[in-house]
């Protein structure tokens, strides 16, 4: 029977770096895909449609497909996903949608048009220095860099007006924002088949249906940390072996990473939590009880070599 890799990106869990782990893999037979808008869902009877008109696909990757995995007669489905500490997670989020800042901490994006061409021009001219640096002063001034494309949407608006604290302050005060903050993989996990997750409102945040949750992690074949990436990666290769697939680390593993520290992730999960006065520190980790819950099981199910 035909086994297929089915990849749930959820947003900054390590989804890019493994979606370049699986196009190493399988070039071609890796297929990448989403609707036309964020908001868009991908069921599992669309789901089913998209693998079987893809017969020589391998890995399937989105944004946008749901749990649990479709079921068929005519292939197997490994369901591929990466967790992630909520905190860690959640400050990813704030420094993603924040973008790239000037030396001083300013986010480009809240730049006047004229100090953004300046900060361009620098960096085009740090950037002709370090490519030629036995130059002397004579080179001619570089173009200044292309203008990027800046995320435009309310939560990167109030990240590049925040610091950490404030932004999250916003969120988790904001009906349409508190969804970055509060609970977040555990909503992702707890839908049952072609429903939405169950969910409600609280004094401290969301809050999702836990035990379809855990029981929905337990069925994840291919379960990953993303504070474990590698060794978890390397661990779905000996769960993908008896189903004659190989799959192997690239050098250049990790994509789309906003901190690359050596520090321990209880180090940094403090380092974080840390930075947010008392009362916002502990507003914050009672809105992710359920995060954290799932984040805890996810490590014992991979402590314990799980399986299906």
């Amino acid at each position: 029977m035909r086994t297929v890799i089915l990849h749930y990106h959820i947003y900054k869990n390590a989804g890019t770096s493994f979606d370049h782990v699986l196009t190493h893999n399988f070039g071609g037979r890796h297929e990448l895909f989403d609707g036309p808008f964020s908001f868009f869902t991908i069921d599992q009877d669309q789901l089913d449609r998209i693998i079987m008109r893809r017969p020589n696909a391998v890995a399937f990757s989105s944004h946008q497909i749901v749990l649990p995995a479709p079921s068929s007669l005519d292939y197997r489905a490994l369901a591929a996903i990466f967790v992630r500490n909520p905190f860690l997670r959640i400050a990813s989020i704030y420094r993603f949608k924040r973008g790239p800042e000037r030396p001083d901490g300013t986010p480009l994006g809240a730049l006047s048009p004229e100090d953004l061409q300046a900060e361009l021009a620098r960096r085009a001219l740090e950037a002709q220095r370090a490519a030629n640096p036995e130059a002397g002063p004579g080179l001619p001034p570089p173009d200044p860099l292309p203008v990027p494309e800046f995320d435009t949407s309310s939560t990167a608006q109030a990240a590049r007006k925040h610091d950490m604290a404030g932004w999250i302050e916003h969120c988790l005060s904001s009906r349409s924002e508190v969804v970055h903050v509060s609970n977040a993989q555990t909503r992702f996990f707890a839908s049952p088949y072609r429903t939405r997750p169950l969910h409600k409102r609280s004094a401290d945040g969301l809050v999702y249906d836990i035990a379809t949750a855990l029981r929905m992690l337990t069925g994840v074949e291919l379960l990953g940390r993303t504070e474990h990436f590698e060794a978890d990666v390397a661990r779905f290769g000996d769960i993908l072996a008896p189903h004659g697939l190989t799959l192997n680390l690239p050098e250049d593993t990790r994509h789309n990473v906003t901190h690359a520290g050596t520090d321990s992730t209880a180090e940094r999960v403090e380092a974080m939590l840390s930075s947010l006065s008392p009362d916002l520190r502990d507003r914050l980790i009672r809105a992710n009880r359920q995060d954290s819950a799932l984040y805890d099981r996810a490590c014992a199910l991979i402590e314990r070599d799980h399986r299906i």
